[in-house]
């Protein structure tokens, strides 16, 4: 027998080992190593530390901070949390640890009784079950079940199929009405229609409600539990409900006999024990059903949402799925032959299961008293809980990426290589899933049918990852829409049925248009499409819109996302492109577009686009150079390489500086190239914008998808406004539900500064309640609620930018209105002039209407030049570890607000640091004085103030090491160390938690101008530095403490760079976050300084190809313009 994996925590001569070198029993001299543990609560132990509701995500954020192995007491009893693959597999010894239900399971024994699910491993009902249905649920027998599956997968896609292309589905709500209709079918043979009614199935509710209630029943006193009679009676109602339908079907098959099916059901009514000859009771039989349709069908679902939202969110992965389904399957009917050829999606299958999957753990006890790990003394009556995500994200067992969803760590070897007990989404032993290769059959039939017809998008881009979290886990709120691929009939890949026409010859219904095209045969069709996740390329696109009717060109299908154009590019219309780069990636919305490019690319296929006729516009942010336009680039350069013909050199923007003026003189070289390619016969009209001003009426409340309602709770001021801006901290308690890690974003929706608003009001002659009615645009941010009309306060205020700087058609168009006025007219016709006297200081429309009075322009026309008010986003300055999680907030209004209904009754605390200009003149001059927009806003927040706000990630890799032993060099200037600090504060939490000597070394270098007046955070560093949690090393640009010299960051750095070096080269990672002009540059000026010193024959352009390659992962920088 070959050895057994060893733990490396386990001391040799503590453990007993038999001649082939297994674990018999180990012992330990001396009362072992303490266990970690948070400091008790007089009441309830370690209760309060976590949320009843969410009770894993509370595992996720204690192990992060007190590491592999600790302890909670709650109430009366004591839970170990193990989350290392070496402590996980000795929990997975069979021969020292059991399962035992505990806590919701000892619940739901009400509902199952004796259940596999339930059952205690020493219950003869478990024994007699197990030996019965084992061989009923292996992989012979899970073959037989395969017609059942297609049969039920093809009454789901063929439903996606009738309801079209724009409908959206809900994840949640069709993948559990599929995995039940499956588990009815194969293991009972009874149809539950779930696909043929409006509601879930009764049966699936009450399950739901039950399985929450048990949930909550599990963390309550039993007086708690006593007391809540409605609560237990809604729960034994559920209960009799379920165990009536169980007992329906159980019946019918006894009154209708089916000896011909070879179905579970057959299996308990009339198999017998091997061993006993014993038969399965009826009430045995009862809770056997009920577990297969709850857990049967809840696990499953939630995989397959897990598994379409990480395809989603990783577009190369779907492309490759769907790819590998083209080549395997193609157009034929689906067969059993086919499964285990989808190597790619057996794999996705199983990284979703890794990454995160509907299970969080699993519990075990030691049979006797016994030594985990070598070190720790482990006792009988403690439950063990095995955190699956501590151990699936363990980089000792999947590599640096851990925390990266990437199926192919387990291809070509990877899968089975893995350590023993790393990988366990089903369990463990005699007490894992018996079901799984049932659910592994399913669910690769189901994606197999799936990528073979549809191609997938989110209903909404911006979406973010929220958990719903009852006796299993899967997606919030998570919707998507399924469109059919272009050439594939609805029956392709089912057997049976008659053919209809290609999906590809049917057109999608018209979308929503405020914009009256006229009734004339002369318009050409045009084709829109946008990729962007702040609203500018959107907004470029509805202007296209709102002209091109004017110019003889219809949109028919209205402006649609870059994702909805994929295989989709149509041939017999213009198409037009939008498209942002985010620090060198797609939008949200271009993703599956950009990738499904990239797979047409790699095939060689150079005809793949023929006959499509395109422009695109690209939109960037030149602060961030070196990613500057590569989206827009790299779609246009796919597209001409795949076949397709450009119409006119790509237009591009840069969005720091003039946002309409590119624009705008692109569109006007456009539509004479387009009228001429299409044939446009139709008159060129100049329609203009209309705005009327009504009567007012209450005004309405701003609503937004992903900005919710957070709460400021501390907004105090950190360094005086001196030799820069004033410095401030704000605390804020995020949205219920909302997560976060050090260096994320809080990104901000703002308010447009009172002094700016009244000076368009009074520009205009508007009250801040009159309601304006706008129409003859497509422009969404301009529209009030379902259309109708939009109070003057709200547009001018939430709704745009009011101090973007004017472009050069903008003045243009300002000095028609002045013909006499040749200081206008200088701006409008000379660039020099226009860049020193407009770009250069930052004059708007509305500085420009103020210097130049006599200017007559209207309230439409000023409006129509407006951008959309634009989120802000900051660094996040605190860690998720430094602050309790607060239970059930009543601080955001309570259920009136509609923006607040969430099921999570959890809210964490975050912070951010930012600048505020104070009594500054603005760069246009003429008295006028500089209000940032999102800055002054936050800055007049008194605590207790609503901020709209979200949370949005960060570069992936901009993160702390997953191993707090790994070296960390952190530089930052000003404002820049928000995510530092950020940084810090987790790493003194594992201090709190383990120990200093849990870290490895850490030195911030930090430059500010005053080292009295704005060195952020002194204090907190001092003392963090005394605790060995970090090396404080600052540099003074103007005013140094006495002794110490004047200087710059790189600098220091530079005087300390064998220190830096020893660091680098014991594998630090290095983390920089400031200004990308100024820190930026010098540090990595610094860093290729050192290197060369090292390699003195190196050239300056090695060095720089030295310094490219660290920041693939060791070097990551957050800067900003």
């Amino acid at each position: 027998m070959a050895t057994a994996a060893r733990c490396p925590y386990h001391v040799e001569r503590n453990l007993k080992r038999d001649d082939d070198g297994d674990i018999t029993e180990p012992i330990l001299n001396g009362p072992g190593d303490p266990i970690p543990q948070p400091p008790e609560h007089w009441i309830g132990g370690n209760t309060s530390d976590v949320d009843p509701s969410f009770f894993v995500s509370s595992v996720w954020s204690l192990a992060a901070t007190y590491g592999p192995i600790f302890r909670l007491r709650l109430w009366n009893r004591s839970l170990l949390v193990v989350s290392s693959r070496e402590l996980v597999d000795e929990v997975c010894d069979e021969k020292r640890f059991e399962k035992i239900p505990t806590g919701n399971l000892t619940t739901l024994r009400k509902l199952l009784g004796s259940g596999l699910f339930t059952a205690f491993t020493d219950e003869h009902e478990w024994y007699l079950a197990h030996r019965i249905l084992m061989p009923a649920m292996g992989p012979v027998a899970v073959r037989r079940m395969f017609d059942q599956m297609v049969d039920c997968v093809s009454q789901m896609i063929l439903k996606w199929d009738r309801l079209g292309p724009d409908h959206v589905i809900s994840g949640p709500d069709d993948f559990s009405r599929l995995t039940f209709e499956v588990i009815g079918l194969t293991a009972m043979n009874h149809r539950f229609n779930c696909f043929y009614a409006e509601e879930m199935p009764k049966f699936c509710v009450a399950m739901a409600d039950a399985l929450i209630e048990a949930g909550k029943m599990a963390n309550r006193m039993a007086l708690e539990n006593t007391l809540r009679v409605f609560s237990h009676r809604k729960f034994h109602e559920d209960v009799k409900y379920m165990k009536g339908v169980a007992d329906h079907i159980i019946a019918d098959r006894k009154a209708n006999p089916r000896p011909d099916l070879q179905d579970l059901l057959n299996t308990m009514l009339y198999g017998k024990d091997p061993v006993s000859g014993e038969q399965m009771t009826d009430e045995l039989i009862q809770n056997e059903l009920i577990t297969f349709l709850i857990a049967g069908h809840e696990t499953t679902s939630g995989t397959m949402n897990f598994m379409l939202l990480n395809m989603l969110q990783n577009p190369h992965v779907l492309r490759k799925c769907q790819q590998e389904v083209d080549e395997v399957v193609g157009d034929s009917v689906l067969s059993l032959e086919h499964l285990p050829k989808l190597t790619y999606v057996w794999a996705t299958l199983r990284e979703t299961l890794r990454y995160l999957g509907p299970i969080g753990g699993f519990q075990r006890h030691s049979k006797r008293d016994t030594v985990l790990g070598g070190r720790y003394k482990i006792h009988p009556n403690e439950v063990i809980l095995i955190n699956l995500r501590g151990l699936h994200h363990n980089t000792a067992s999947y590599g640096p990426d851990a925390n990266v969803f990437r199926p192919e760590r387990f291809l070509n070897g990877g899968w089975e290589s893995l350590p023993p007990n790393a990988w366990k989404p089903f369990g463990t032993g005699a007490r894992g899933c018996p079901g799984r290769a049932i659910a592994e059959q399913e669910m690769i039939i189901a994606w197999a049918l799936m990528l073979q017809r549809f191609n997938f998008e989110l209903a909404d881009p911006s979406y973010k990852l929220k958990i719903k979290a009852t006796l299993t886990m899967k997606p919030d709120n998570f919707n998507f829409k399924a469109r059919h691929r272009p050439g594939k009939d609805r029956m392709v890949g089912l057997p049976g049925g008659s053919k209809v026409a290609p999906a590809a010859s049917r057109t999608r219904r018209r979308k929503d248009s405020a914009v009256l095209v006229p009734e004339s045969a002369d318009l050409k069709p045009l084709a829109l499409y946008y990729g962007g996740n702040t609203g500018t390329c959107k907004a470029y696109a509805e202007d296209m819109q709102t002209v091109a009717p004017n110019f003889g060109f219809d949109v028919p299908n209205g402006v649609c996302s870059l994702d909805e154009a994929v295989e989709n590019l149509p041939t017999d219309k213009p198409v037009l492109i939008f498209a942002a780069s985010y620090e060198g990636q797609p939008a949200d919305n271009a993703k599956m577009f950009v990738a499904w490019l990239e797979g047409l690319a790699k095939t060689g296929n150079s005809d793949a686009l023929t006959g499509v006729n395109f422009a695109i516009f690209g939109a960037g942010n030149s602060s961030w150079s070196s990613t500057f336009h590569r989206i827009p680039k790299l779609v246009e350069e796919l597209m001409v390489k795949l076949g397709a013909k450009q119409i006119l050199p790509p237009g591009l923007v840069d969005v720091s500086e003039d946002v309409l003026g590119p624009y705008e003189g692109w569109k006007d070289d456009l539509f004479p190239v387009m009228r001429e390619l299409s044939g446009a016969t139709a008159e060129v009209k100049m329609e203009a914008l209309t705005v009327d001003v009504v009567q007012p009426e209450a005004p309405q409340k701003l609503a937004g998808q992903d900005m919710k309602a957070g709460l400021v709770l501390v907004n105090k001021e950190i360094a005086p406004c001196g030799p820069g801006p004033l410095k401030k901290h704000m605390e804020v308690l995020l949205p219920p539900g909302t997560t976060y890690s050090g260096g994320d974003y809080l990104v901000v929706l703002p308010f447009n500064p009172r002094s700016n608003i009244r000076r368009v009001m009074n520009r205009f002659g508007l009250h801040a309640d009159d309601l304006l009615e706008v129409s003859g645009t497509n422009k969404e941010f301009l529209r009030g609620y379902d259309h109708s009309h939009i109070t003057a306060l709200e547009l001018i205020g939430a709704r745009v930018e009011l101090a973007t700087p004017a472009s050069q058609r903008q003045v243009a168009m300002l000095a028609e209105k002045v013909p006499s006025n040749e200081k206008l007219k200088a701006l409008a016709q000379d660039e020099t002039t226009y860049r020193e006297v407009v770009l250069e200081k930052r004059m708007s429309v509305l500085d420009l209407l103020d210097d130049f009075a006599d200017c007559k322009l209207s309230l439409a026309e000023y409006v129509a030049m407006l951008q959309p008010l634009t989120a802000r986003q900051y660094s996040i300055s605190s860690s998720p570890l430094a602050y309790a999680p607060v239970m059930n907030p009543g601080v955001f209004g309570g259920s009136n607000r509609v923006d607040q209904a969430d099921d999570s009754n959890t809210s964490l605390t975050c912070s951010i640091t930012y600048d505020v200009l104070v009594d500054a003149p603005a760069l246009s001059g003429h008295g006028r004085m500089f209000n940032g927009v999102a800055s002054s806003y936050l800055s007049n927040l008194p605590a207790g103030s609503l901020l709209r706000c979200t949370v949005r990630p960060t570069n992936a890799k901009f993160h702390l090491p997953h191993d707090p032993k790994t070296p960390v060099i952190m530089i930052a200037s000003g404002t820049g160390i928000a995510p530092m600090r950020a940084f810090i504060q987790e790493r003194a939490a594992i201090a709190g938690a383990r120990g200093a000597s849990a870290l490895g070394p850490a030195v911030l270098y930090y430059g500010c101008r005053d080292f009295e007046r704005d060195f952020l955070y002194h204090d907190e560093l001092v003392a963090w530095e005394a605790k060995g949690v970090v090396k404080v090393q600052a540099a003074f640009s103007k005013v140094a403490p006495p002794g110490v010299k004047t200087g710059h960051i790189d600098q220091v750095i530079w005087e300390q760079r064998e220190e830096v070096k020893k660091l680098f080269v014991a594998g630090a990672k290095i983390l920089v976050c400031g200004s990308a002009r100024r820190l930026g540059q010098s540090i990595h000026d610094v860093c290729i300084r050192i290197w060369r010193e090292a390699h003195p024959e190196a050239t300056p352009e090695q060095g720089e190809a030295w310094l490219l390659q660290q920041k693939e992962d060791r070097y990551q920088s957050d800067v900003f313009g």
